[in-house]
């Protein structure tokens, strides 16, 4: 854990996922017809998902290739509280805030990362107007001091529900201070909360525009295969 202690890795594992217990799950999907996305033309008006499993996340095919990156999968329920950030809301940008249970399917080493997060939250996340209301926050630990700015994107055509940010992150600990930036694809969908992401990391790779514009795909290879579930 130490020699990943200033990787983005380790903040999205360790500070987002912390104490997590691996869990085997079942399908349960509850319908509430008072809660429903926004569908694009021609999506099935289909109930909310309440419970992750395994053949939820995408495939590998569909998560563009990032040079040296491995790829992985995890289910995860988090213990403990969210991790503090200010304004709270804005912890959906850091894999923060109350979530009941977690999914990740990614290509990642070394803090670069491209693939798909869901999570299952108490209480639906208002995506919408987050960009503005979160262009600057913070989040803060014993360990480290992390700001980021967000600003509207444009990777390309995206869903309705969903919203595109570019982050830009700083994170100081006792012994560095790294920048880097994320390029993410947020949105609700059948109540999950789905967020297609790429990071080159903070070690000096260059961000890759191209990989950045491949997120709205992506998000939508997700959404499709949650229509399946």
């Amino acid at each position: 854990m130490a020699n990943s202690a200033c990787s983005v890795r380790r903040l999205r594992i360790l500070l987002a996922l912390s104490n997590v217990v691996l869990v085997v799950v079942g399908v349960l999907v509850v319908s509430d017809p008072t809660r429903r996305d926004a569908r694009g033309a021609g999506r099935p008006d289909l109930p909310d998902l309440h419970v992750l499993t395994d053949t939820m996340p995408v495939d590998e095919s569909a998560v563009p290739p990032l040079a040296g990156t491995q790829w992985g999968t995890i289910i995860a329920v988090p213990q403990g509280g969210p991790a503090p950030v200010e304004p709270a809301e804005c912890g959906v940008f850091l894999s923060q805030g109350e979530v009941t249970q977690k999914a990740l399917a990614m290509r990642s080493s070394g803090g670069a990362a491209i693939g798909i997060e869901l999570a299952v939250t108490p209480q639906r996340v208002q995506v919408h107007g987050l960009t503005d209301r979160c262009a600057s926050f913070s989040l803060t630990t014993p360990e480290l001091r992390s700001a980021t700015r967000v600003e509207p994107a444009d990777f390309g055509a995206t869903a309705p529900e969903a919203i595109s940010v570019l982050m830009h992150t700083r994170t100081t600990t006792k012994t560095q201070s790294l920048a880097w930036d994320i390029a993410m694809i947020v949105g609700v969908h059948r109540g999950l909360l789905v967020t297609a992401e790429y990071t080159p990391g903070p070690h000096g790779a260059a961000f890759d525009p191209a990989l950045a514009q491949q997120l709205p795909a992506l998000y939508e290879a997700q959404t499709t295969r949650l229509d399946k579930s």
